[in-house]
């Protein structure tokens, strides 16, 4: 009965004596290796000779033959170890070695094909990157969202806390957005989001900026490595962009186009500082930027709430 199973077995069987002499193989193992033949003309026979002659077909054919050398002299269990053929084919290897009572007898060798569960697990691992990647954008605008932005900022602020390099932060958003959806509709609305999400990756396009739509018509900049002068550079020229660009909103009390406002916040971060703090200050330096006429920048300060006006 114990012969059939084997012979019958989906899976690759092979058991060997103490002396590496084959005692039983199957015809699933022997279609594995691209045996010819029937399996039982190969029992007697050392069992490195035939890994020796179908090596080959393994993609990394002296690993393996030096794994199973190294699991034959250790006598240690494996399980599931994978084995990866040229044809594509991928196999989940067991070992056991053979004990009656106390005495050593032989060798117990089982291979599975895993081919299709491992392309499951490829496939659904792509899956959830692109879930993931998704996740991290915004639909609208095709930006990084918020959830990106508030890891990219722990991230960026580890690096410049161990570097002790300065981290800028703008925030900035459209000058009397609510007016401009009242009077053009939401349609409209979306397009000027698109257009300023456009001009800000563009402006930015060639420094090693985290650009992303905050929230409504909110947007926000992460500046690795800038200090307040490169901040309020990139910043200037981002207004500057979108007042030069010319959308037309006639409900704007500022300008009769859509223009900008823009908080900055530079700093050197520190453990005792949290990493959210850049941007609850440049929300601050934001609302100067607003309450002192909107279209301009402002820059937080320490010792004085967003007092320099530019």
């Amino acid at each position: 009965m114990f012969s059939v199973m084997v012979q019958n077995a989906k899976t690759g069987t092979m058991i060997e004596t103490p002396e590496r002499e084959v005692a039983v193989i199957n015809q699933t193992f022997c279609d594995m290796f691209d045996i010819p033949g029937p399996p039982n003309q190969y029992v007697g026979l050392k069992s490195n000779q035939l890994f020796l002659s179908h090596a080959p077909m393994l993609k990394d054919p002296a690993r393996f033959l030096k794994t199973v050398e190294s699991t034959v002299y250790s006598k240690e269990s494996i399980v599931d170890e994978e084995i990866t053929f040229i044809n594509g084919k991928i196999y989940a290897r067991d070992y056991i070695p053979i004990y009656e009572g106390h005495v050593y007898i032989g060798h117990y060798w089982e291979y599975r094909d895993i081919t299709e569960k491992k392309k499951a697990e490829c496939d659904l691992r792509k899956a959830n990157k692109k879930l993931e990647m998704l996740s991290m954008k915004d639909g609208l605008t095709g930006l990084n969202n918020r959830r990106s932005l508030d890891k990219q900022l722990e991230i960026e602020w580890e690096y410049a806390q161990k570097e002790k390099e300065p981290l800028s932060f703008l925030l900035f958003d459209i000058d009397y957005f609510k007016a401009y959806n009242d009077t053009y509709g939401h349609i409209q609305g979306d397009e000027c989001l698109k257009e300023v999400a456009n001009i800000a990756k563009s402006v930015v396009f060639d420094e090693p900026a985290f650009v992303a739509r905050y929230g409504g018509e909110e947007f926000g900049i992460l500046l690795p490595r800038a200090n307040q002068y490169e901040a309020i550079k990139m910043a200037e020229a981002i207004r500057q962009q979108v007042e030069q660009r010319g959308i037309i909103h006639q409900a704007s009390d500022v300008f009769k186009c859509v223009t900008i406002s823009v908080g900055i916040m530079t700093v050197v971060p520190s453990e005792n500082i949290p990493p959210i703090s850049i941007v609850h200050q440049a929300d601050q330096a934001l609302y100067e930027a607003k309450r002192t006429g909107r279209n301009r920048i402002s820059v937080y300060s320490h010792h004085k709430e967003a007092d320099s006006n530019v």
